[in-house]
Parts: structure tokens; sequence; C-alpha cells
């Protein structure tokens, strides 16, 4: 029974993570991307738009030193 429990979670959590970084990623604001996710604060969503961040400049540093 426990395990059912901590699988629903998880899969709860996994839900709400790739709605939120498939919004911010879309590009939709992190003030109405915290409240369709129901956050009491936008900092709690602000921990993912740094997850956006870093992967676009990830992104950008694969073609740095291309065109050399």
């Amino acid at each position: 029974m426990i395990i059912c429990a901590l699988r629903l979670i998880a899969n709860n959590y996994l839900s709400v993570y790739t709605f939120e970084t498939m919004m911010l990623t879309l590009g939709a604001d992190l003030y109405t991307t915290s409240k369709l996710l129901g956050h009491a604060d936008v900092k709690m969503t602000q921990v993912y738009a740094k997850i956006i961040n870093q992967k676009k400049d990830d992104a950008v540093n694969l073609v740095n030193g291309l065109f050399d």
C-alpha cells in the first residue's frame, strides 16, 4: 500500500514538473505559470525558470567557436 502511495505522489510531481517546464520553455511568463499551478509564491516557479535558463545557455554554448 505504501508503494502505491509513493508512486501516486511521484506521478503527480512528474506531471506538475513537466507542465511547468513545458510552459516556461514555450515562453509563458513566470507569474501566469505560477498562478496556473496554484503556487502561493512565485519563488516556487523561479526554481524551474533557472533550469530553463540554464538549458538555453547550454544550447547557445553548443555553437560557441563554431565559426572561429
